[in-house]
């Protein structure tokens, strides 16, 4: 009788130790976000859109990586160096254009951005998609990503 009374008692702690692991390890997932994400829009968006708005959450820390569609067979470009409401918040490290994957004639490729998240709060990072050819030519795209973190 006794030997039944343990064998339930080590059943309910071992049960009871399964469940406190899983719960804890779901709470400490949802607090600690992943340090990377990337936010995509495609040539086709941009050349169909004239304004572009994405939302995103980061921990401090974290980086921030953007990948917007654009042809350098045509004379417009996304602005190299974005716009940054408040770059106590977030901090742009790099920016590249990356050629298409193939050799097809006009064919897109894509204009990448890293930034880091610096301190919790909220901005707004923006870039235009404009001619370089001809003086104060409208951007035909408007991107913007307001960014919080946390």
């Amino acid at each position: 009788m006794e030997e039944m009374a343990f064998v339930k008692i080590r059943v309910f702690v071992t049960v009871a130790m399964l469940l406190s692991s899983t719960l804890t390890g779901c709470h400490l997932e949802s607090r600690n976000p992943p340090t990377s994400k990337t936010l995509q829009v495609s040539m086709d968006e941009v050349s169909k859109r004239s304004t572009i708005t994405q939302n995103v959450t980061l921990g401090v820390g974290n980086t921030l990586k953007l990948q917007l569609g654009s042809n350098y067979s045509t004379p417009y470009r996304w602005a190299a160096d974005a716009k940054i409401g408040d770059t106590g918040i977030m901090q742009q490290t790099s920016h590249q254009y990356v050629a298409p994957s193939t050799d097809a004639l006009g064919a897109p490729g894509s204009e990448n951005w890293t930034f880091t998240a610096l301190k919790p709060g909220t901005t707004t990072i923006s870039t235009n998609y404009s001619s370089f050819v001809g003086k104060n030519t409208p951007p035909v795209c408007q991107y913007s990503v307001i960014v919080t973190v946390q």
